[in-house]
């Protein structure tokens, strides 16, 4: 099978370098038509969604539509699909009015509704862009043949707030990527009053949930020998910088090169997933609490319909209320158990993240998702 990846997608993020690795290891050769819009920006602030700054990003695609139409038949001779990625939602409008008899796979990984109404809050659900966006999501979702929801929990989202027909979502859980196969790096470090390292890195978004974890660093005393390093830039970040000021066991900084991640990630005794108490929140498992499974760090996470999807509390997670008290008390508690317990729940979270999302189970389950709509069926 031939697929043609198609859009104005982010290839620089990881769910679309993953789909695309998915596709190959599937069997497909993968083709790209592809014009970068979305991956100009790495941090979206509120300005970058604001009305005037999205009318331009409008402007622009409608640039970017013209060039991918006349590329189209040319990339797509000789294919039976068209794939579009995260960032797709206007893509998969066009993908379909060129697709000419050719199936359609859209893999969105979020819907616009969750991210600027649900999760950032940035516009009313009721407001005549929370409407539009709405409606946006339900065109895009309903021009493919086939979505990938990257959890149950989202595909379930899907189905209630959208409308979208079961029938028409398959599961595909997200994963990470090569680069995170295997722990690097010595964890630990000289200093002997730090009792446990904890690593946060992230784009600072409100479904982090970054604001959880400055508070719980701030009930935790600088003697506790319970030292943060949170890596990243976003919209959260001068919020939360502001609660960490003046805390001398909260170090921060910008991102670091992306090939350096996996040994930053092997040098911490603990890994923090996401704390926010959105929809949103609940119904995801983020790139990077699969990172860091993949390396095999013991990961603190929100507990959630999706992480219970992949991981059993307790045993391949530490799963907890997402709340400062719950936080500051597991961080604790981690950090007067033995090493090798800790060891442990981060070798079986290796085990339960390559159970559902290792790079040969994806390709196997999207291998099946495409014989399936290959043959006609959903």
């Amino acid at each position: 099978m031939i697929a043609v990846f198609f859009g104005t997608f982010n290839a620089k993020h990881a769910a679309n370098a993953l789909l695309a690795d998915d596709l190959r290891r599937a069997g497909i050769e993968l083709r790209s038509c592809h014009e970068p819009l979305w991956e100009e920006t790495r941090d979206k602030h509120a300005s970058y969604f604001a009305p005037a700054a999205l009318a331009r990003l409008g402007t622009r695609w409608v640039g970017a539509m013209w060039r991918l139409s006349r590329r189209f038949p040319t990339e797509a001779r000789g294919a039976s699909l068209v794939v579009t990625g995260f960032n797709g939602q206007l893509d998969v409008l066009l993908a379909r009015a060129l697709a000419r008899g050719r199936r359609v796979l859209f893999a969105p990984l979020v819907t616009i509704t969750e991210t600027l109404v649900d999760d950032r809050a940035q516009y009313g659900a009721r407001s005549p862009a929370g409407r539009l966006f709405a409606r946006l999501d339900r065109w895009s979702l309903q021009a493919a043949d086939v979505v990938l929801a990257d959890t149950a929990a989202h595909a379930e989202y899907l189905v209630r707030r959208l409308g979208i027909s079961p029938e028409r979502i398959a599961v595909h859980h997200l994963g990470a990527e090569a680069l995170f196969s295997a722990p690097a790096g010595e964890r630990g470090g000289a200093d002997p009053a730090c009792r446990l390292r904890v690593l946060g890195y992230g784009s600072y978004l409100p479904l982090h949930g970054y604001d959880v974890v400055a508070e719980a660093a701030r009930l935790l005393s600088s003697d506790e020998g319970i030292l943060f390093e949170l890596i990243g830039s976003g919209p959260e970040r001068a919020r939360v910088d502001v609660l960490c000021d003046g805390l001398p066991h909260v170090r921060r900084r910008d991102w670091l090169a992306y090939e350096d991640l996996p040994a930053k990630i092997a040098s911490a005794d603990v890994v923090l997933g996401v704390f926010g108490s959105s929809e949103k929140a609940r119904m995801v498992v983020p790139n990077k609490v699969y990172q860091a499974a993949q390396v095999g760090r013991p990961i603190v996470t929100a507990d959630t319909p999706a992480i219970r999807e992949v991981f059993r509390p307790d045993e391949s997670i530490v799963a907890i209320e997402p709340s400062p008290q719950a936080l500051a008390r597991k961080l604790r508690e981690l950090a007067d158990v033995e090493p090798a317990t800790r060891e442990a729940i981060g070798d079986a979270g290796r085990v339960a993240a390559a159970r559902v999302a290792g790079p040969d189970v994806r390709a196997r389950r999207l291998a099946g998702i495409l014989g399936a709509l290959a043959g006609g069926s959903p």
